[in-house]
């Protein structure tokens, strides 16, 4: 069993508050938690209105297929409201 680890950093420059930073947040956590079924939670820049993380968490049984979940969820994040400006991937 392989687990993966995503760590995705966004930059939102229309948030204005943290009110409207968690409501972008929630919104790709939730597309994510749907689409791909992994587990999903803000994870750095927690202060700042316009930049924040996302660390998502997936099992895997062998590499061709953490590789293959790894490329989905990067393309979704791609195509994300808010710029995906780094993105840090771990195997376990």
């Amino acid at each position: 069993m392989i687990i993966v680890y995503l760590t995705l950093c966004f930059r939102a420059p229309w948030c204005r508050s943290l009110k409207d930073k968690r409501s972008e947040v929630r919104g790709i956590q939730a597309a994510l938690k749907n689409k791909f079924n992994v587990s999903v939670a803000e994870s750095g820049n927690q202060n700042s209105h316009t930049l924040f993380n996302i660390t998502v968490a997936a099992l895997a049984s062998n590499n061709a297929q953490a590789d293959s979940i790894q490329e989905s969820i990067l393309s979704f994040a791609r195509e994300a409201e808010a710029e995906l400006y780094d993105m840090f991937a771990e195997r376990r």
